[in-house]
């Protein structure tokens, strides 16, 4: 069961950051990605604080840090959710997802081989194939010719670059501190960056009640909680697994739609199910093995 904590914690985590594009969605307008991402990163380091301060882990020995790898993995995040959140803005929920998460595990792959030398296995490969299938069909069905073209394009794959170098040295960080710590951190870092920039953007709409309920979502749930499973979760799998596993996102986001929303489900939407369930399994079942 030791060896599923990993798996399962990053699969919750899937489930949570799976309403973030949405809920970038119905925020009122003059939204910004910027102000986005502020919003997400405070209200997820003030969750964790206070997580930390009732849990007895703050504060903590800033002396076991690895600062070099926590400052590569701010810049990471904080590039990750401009770049994502610019990507569902020009290309839609559908479209951002679909390349930016499907894209992460090639990334990670490359990297890990680069800097470590660390040669995927057998299984990731057939498990990261299934699963980009899986997303690919998953959203086929929203994906229109005309929507995806042109330098728009680049964003979610820069958003996959930038999340796959986050998982790798966000993995270093947690190899000392708690995941809950390392997150607080990051977090803190990334909103300090932040602050003094949303200034120039228009904020207004924060302070409405779909405003407040929004900013509430994505910084409690798809941060204060969703970033300690994920980081969780890679404590105890490698980086290169933990990024196939985070494919899931999209099918965690479809079965919202179907259960909550009563959203049709086509052919391929079943047989991208059927992949990234079968994606899970496998590397559940490497998992185990090991």
């Amino acid at each position: 069961m030791k060896n599923l904590r990993g798996p399962l914690l990053i699969l919750l985590s899937s489930l949570l950051f799976s309403t973030t594009g949405t809920l970038q969605q119905v925020a009122p307008a003059g939204n910004t990605p910027i102000v986005i991402t502020e919003i997400r990163m405070l209200l997820g380091a003030i969750t964790l604080f206070l997580w930390c301060f009732f849990t007895k882990q703050f504060p903590f020995n800033m002396k076991k840090v690895a600062w070099k790898a926590l400052f590569t993995a701010v810049i990471a995040v904080l590039l990750y959710q401009i770049f994502f959140f610019s990507s569902v803005g020009k290309l839609g929920v559908a479209v951002g997802s679909v390349i930016s998460i499907a894209t992460t595990p090639i990334w990670a792959a490359i990297l890990a081989f680069l800097l470590y030398k660390s040669k995927p296995s057998f299984f990731w490969t057939i498990a990261t194939f299934l699963a980009i299938i899986g997303v690919v069909l998953i959203n086929s069905a929203g994906t229109s010719s005309g929507e995806a073209i042109g330098s728009a394009l680049l964003l979610p794959i820069l958003a996959g670059l930038s999340y796959a170098v986050e998982i790798i040295f966000i993995g270093q960080v947690v190899k000392n501190i708690s995941p809950e710590n390392a997150m607080l951190l990051e977090m803190s870092f990334v909103s300090l960056l932040l602050l003094p920039v949303i200034f120039f953007y228009p904020l207004d709409w924060i302070f409405t009640t779909q405003g407040i309920l929004v900013s509430l979502g994505l910084g409690v749930i798809t941060a204060g909680i969703a970033f300690p499973c994920f980081v969780g979760g890679l404590k105890l799998t490698s980086p290169i697994v933990a990024a196939t596993l985070a494919l899931t996102e999209p099918l965690m986001a479809t079965a919202l739609g179907i259960f909550f929303l009563h959203e049709p489900i086509t052919m391929n939407m079943s047989i991208g199910i059927v992949c990234l369930i079968s994606a899970v399994a496998v590397l559940v079942f490497e998992n185990k093995k090991g």
